[in-house]
């Protein structure tokens, strides 16, 4: 028996395939795939089932599910026990993988495999990438571990192509599929400069030179806006590659190629001085650090083993120019979904910092930012955006904010924190507590 979670959620057997219609019933065998062949706990269980409000008896709600889903195994195997997938323990619920597996077990089982069998790499990765038929667990009600085997799996994915990328860009044209799959990915991870790095490769070996430089534009184009920075050597000299290969126009000005190795752009924004910077500014600089400077820290254990890193409730900040907190208006951070605090990151280094956070209110969240604080110690070295968007988001609903960063060439401690503000950098929830993220720059790993 198969289940198959890099896509909608299915369950095969002897060339038959089911799912389970009922979304509680696929909230409840996600839960138990996101803890594969782990004992996952009814408490667990009937708090990701019902995170709002739950049931008057919740062991026999979970019990419910359970026997719905042993009914869906006896349907599909014919056998009285559902072929015994499903175990009962002392407290909890397991799916025992010695009589079934995941897709996404094979997947990573396939990846293994590639690594310790060069000679068929490129065959077992195309299989393994083959595996995917969708987003991970695509229909399955979102939990916070759910959401955290989704970001995994992705990672792995990234990887994988990236690897399969290498492979047939070594051996010269690369097929039409792996362009594709290269520009989808590309499109879904604008900042992964690896991933646009082989994109641009594939174009120019596939004799589309134009649309490789296009990708460079872009990729430019966003690191300045987000990052303030440069692309990457690596990029900027393949950039240069592809420009000396292609005949330019007659009328072209002779110094259009770009300069070689220029350092990149500095990423810290000027200093205003209060008469630049416009009253709002002003006001909304000095509220910040008044909210920071009675800051302190708190850590918390999160689900799935993650650890929940906020700062410690600050005073509640006056704003005369808005009602803010907003009635009904609330914010939970889930997870450190990248880099949990402590890790440590080579110089140099660029990397995405990904929180998981959950709109806990009854308002939507539109056009709303995670805005950059002070760091924790000293001066701002590891470099990020001074404000990223989060995605809009429904009351109820989970997202994922990405923040780009770029350690320094140095080793040092990076602190930094983060709150939510609108358009203006006037702070949503004044009264809860920011974000941050914390690692350890080092010369090597």
């Amino acid at each position: 028996m198969e289940f198959r979670v890099l896509g909608p959620l299915e369950i095969t057997h002897n060339g038959r395939t089911v799912a389970p219609s009922a979304a509680k019933d696929r909230a409840f065998l996600g839960e138990l795939l996101a803890h594969p062949g782990r004992l996952v706990s009814t408490d667990h269980l009937a708090d990701a089932l019902w995170p709002d409000r739950l049931p008057a008896d919740p062991a026999n709600a979970v019990q419910v599910r359970a026997s719905r889903l042993r009914a869906t195994l006896r349907s599909l195997t014919g056998q009285g026990d559902g072929g015994g997938v499903l175990r009962t323990q002392s407290g909890g619920y397991a799916l025992d993988l010695d009589r079934s597996t995941t897709d996404l077990a094979c997947f990573e089982e396939a990846v293994c495999r590639a690594e310790d069998q060069p000679a068929l790499a490129s065959t077992t990765l195309a299989q393994a990438l083959a595996l995917w038929r969708g987003s991970p667990f695509s229909d399955v009600p979102s939990t916070p571990c759910v959401r955290l085997q989704v970001a995994r799996s992705e990672e792995l994915r990234l990887s994988a192509v990236e690897a399969y990328a290498d492979l047939c860009l070594a051996a010269g044209a690369p097929p039409a599929s792996l362009v594709a799959d290269l520009a989808e990915q590309a499109a879904r991870n604008p900042l992964r400069e690896p991933l646009q790095h082989r994109l641009m490769r594939a174009l120019h070996l596939s004799g589309r030179p134009a649309e490789a430089l296009t990708v460079y534009d872009d990729l430019r184009t966003i690191l300045a806006d987000e990052l303030g920075t440069d692309p990457h050597s690596d990029l900027r000299r393949l950039h240069r590659e592809i420009l000396a290969e292609v005949p330019a126009p007659a009328d072209a000005p002779q110094d259009a190629a770009e300069p070689a190795d220029t350092p990149p752009t500095p990423l810290h924004e000027p200093a205003e001085s209060p008469d630049e910077a416009g009253p709002a500014k002003v006001h909304g600089r000095s509220r910040r650090m008044l909210v920071l400077a009675a800051a302190g820290l708190a850590v918390t254990a999160g689900v799935c083993g993650a650890v929940v890193t906020r700062l410690s409730e600050p005073p509640v900040v006056v704003m005369p120019d808005d009602l803010r907190p907003i009635p009904g208006d609330d914010s939970r951070l889930d997870a450190d979904v990248t880099y949990p605090d402590g890790t440590k990151v080579r110089e140099g280094a660029r990397f995405e910092k990904v929180w998981q956070l959950t709109n806990s209110g009854s308002v939507f969240w539109h056009d709303r930012y995670l805005d950059r604080q002070l760091p924790w110690d000293g001066p701002d070295v590891c470099h990020s955006p001074r404000r990223v968007r989060i995605p809009d988001t429904q009351p109820g609903q989970s997202v994922l904010v990405r923040v780009p960063v770029v350690a320094p060439d140095v080793r040092v401690h990076c602190k930094v924190f983060w709150k939510m503000v609108d358009d203006r950098g006037i702070p949503y929830l004044p009264q809860l507590r920011g974000i941050f993220f914390d690692v350890q720059v080092v010369p090597d790993l």
